[in-house]
């Protein structure tokens, strides 16, 4: 979820405690290990996870306090996303029908991104002022279009899919089994994440063209923070690698 008010953001957390952890506090203890119980369990909590990406257009746009709509920054967004529109019809035999996707940017000091939806038709693209003033022209450009190129089918089910198998393939009780599953799920998780990121790298040069390379750099360096350091990118080598002789 984007970052919000400390108001929106309790409720939220509180919110998602309750729907998601709720029927387990209201069933009678024998239940527990009943196994039509679980399995209903496991088909709720996973209908929470598909309707959470499916929701998540509606969610963000709930989260967020100051919408910006008009000003220089905003019509220099809607002047990439047609520069992006274009290139796509431009590109075709490499862009893959990319979907430029509505943004919305949001007045707020923390950088952030977000590419929020279950389908293509139905995503949605939010992100800070504080992200966007970090950036120089190329850089914004190769960010909005990474972001539309999340809103493929594949880098949706890429990132719903592991959540949907965490929350539903494993115990909420560990032992040395459990947790070394866990841990080589994680493993092949990242594996998988680092390689569709790095196609989102190189598609995203593709469609951009000139200046990929510049505008990767830019990110790189206005996310070079300590969190953003401790976060799951790939290596900045793979990136840039993935992005030469696309641009």
């Amino acid at each position: 979820m984007i970052p919000s008010s400390a108001k929106r953001t309790l409720i939220f957390l509180l919110l998602s405690v309750v729907v998601f952890w709720g029927p387990d506090w209201l069933v009678p203890a024998a239940w527990e290990h009943d196994a039509t119980y679980l399995l209903v369990s496991n088909l709720y909590q996973g209908l929470l996870v598909i309707a959470g990406f499916w929701f998540g257009p509606a969610l963000c746009k709930a989260m967020v306090v100051d919408e910006v709509s008009a000003g220089p920054l905003h019509q220099a967004i809607d002047q990439i996303l047609d520069e992006l529109s274009t290139a796509e019809l431009n590109t075709q035999a490499t862009a893959h029908s990319l979907a430029v996707l509505p943004v919305t940017l949001v007045d707020h000091p923390q950088p952030f991104i977000v590419t929020a939806g279950l389908l293509p038709s139905q995503c949605q693209v939010f992100l800070s002022t504080g992200q966007a003033f970090r950036l120089g022209p190329a850089g914004l450009r190769f960010l909005l279009a990474r972001a539309m190129v999340h809103g493929d089918v594949s880098q949706r089910m890429a990132s719903m899919i592991p959540v949907l198998l965490l929350t539903v393939g494993f115990p909420n009780t560990l032992n040395w089994v459990t947790s070394l599953t866990l841990a080589g799920f994680c493993l092949g998780w990242l594996a998988l994440h680092w390689t569709f990121e790095l196609r989102v790298d190189a598609k995203a040069a593709r469609v951009m063209g000139p200046h990929a390379i510049e505008g990767l750099r830019e990110v790189i360096a206005a996310t070079a923070t300590v969190a953003n350091r401790l976060s799951l990118h790939a290596p900045t080598g793979w990136r840039l690698k993935a992005c030469q002789g696309n641009g």
